[in-house]
């Protein structure tokens, strides 16, 4: 997180030749942080299992498939899988509602986890769930190109196009989970 400041004038209009001189103060603005979001649509392929940390927070975890819109040459499907840490009440709604199987848009966080093992430090990407809706079917549709998914780089059009799938599908939601978050 960055505090943004911006120095202003103590003296609305200084004296011919004071310019430099003038006294400056930080004044605080705001506080500005980088953006760090994504955006999932796949399926468990583990139940959703809770887990009580030393603080008292509840934790659910469970692993998530992600299917590639291609198959490699070989004609195996592609598929990426990540580990969703879920806390506590969006934690409970999970190990009551994700089973395997479950077809679900997440979006959450990246976050980078360590931890020690007899050869070494271990580093491990996961997933923050902050919010999980159930979904009947596939994300993608018909009107995505896959030959425009397989590009190393997306046209603004793409974006657009898949943002609006995301859309769609949270404006039909079943998003049950929501419901569970404090506002």
């Amino acid at each position: 997180m960055v505090l943004l400041l911006s120095y202003g004038l103590l003296a609305a209009t200084p004296a011919p030749g004071a310019w430099p001189k003038a006294t400056l103060r930080p004044v605080e603005v705001g506080v500005v942080a980088d953006l760090n979001l994504v955006l999932l649509s796949g399926f468990a392929t583990r139940d959703a299992t809770l887990r009580q940390k030393s603080s008292g927070q509840v934790k659910a975890e469970f692993s998530f498939e992600v299917d590639r819109p291609f198959n490699r040459a070989t004609g195996e499907p592609v598929s990426d899988l990540f580990l969703v840490d879920v806390w506590e009440d969006l934690g409970r709604w999970a190990v009551d509602n994700i089973k395997e199987g479950t077809r679900m848009l997440v979006i959450g966080t990246l976050n980078k986890e360590s931890y020690s093992t007899r050869g070494g430090r271990e580093h491990l990407t996961i997933v923050k769930a902050k919010y999980i809706q159930p979904l009947d079917k596939a994300l993608l549709d018909s009107n995505i190109s896959v030959d425009e998914l397989k590009r190393d780089c997306w046209s603004g059009g793409l974006l657009q196009s898949a943002i609006s799938l995301v859309q769609d599908a949270l404006a039909e939601g079943k998003d049950a989970s929501s419901n569970d978050c404090a506002q």
